[in-house]
């Protein structure tokens, strides 16, 4: 009984981990965008440390949000601790245009994943 229970759990978990949105390797051109666009609202961009954990695509790719948490220096030069972030872009070719970036003060949750922000 314990093996049967134990082999359900492991392929709800196998299915979870396939349909999950968490982001398990984002894509550098994308990472960069972000970064570009979150430049223009941080007073020190080259100090924020981005960790990018949900990537959601729309339009077979050529359009989606991304969330996640950054840490960046506020103007007294201390880091402002992890604050939710999340991102809206479009893609065309191979370059990203992140039209939207914005930044919460508050830190990144994983059941924002499945929330109406980061889905």
């Amino acid at each position: 009984m314990k093996i049967r229970t134990l082999r359900m759990a492991l392929t709800a978990a196998a299915t979870l981990a396939i349909s999950s949105p968490y982001a398990a390797e984002v894509d550098p051109a994308l990472e960069q965008a972000v970064r570009t666009k979150a430049a223009e609202t941080f007073v020190d961009p080259y100090s924020a440390v981005f960790t990018f954990d949900v990537v959601n695509e729309f339009e077979g790719g050529m359009a989606g949000k991304i969330c996640g948490s950054v840490n960046a220096k506020n103007r007294y030069g201390a880091y402002t601790g992890q604050r939710f972030f999340y991102a809206g872009y479009v893609k065309t070719g191979d370059r990203y245009l992140v039209i939207a970036f914005t930044t919460i003060a508050m830190r990144f949750d994983p059941s924002m994943a499945n929330g109406s922000i980061c889905s």
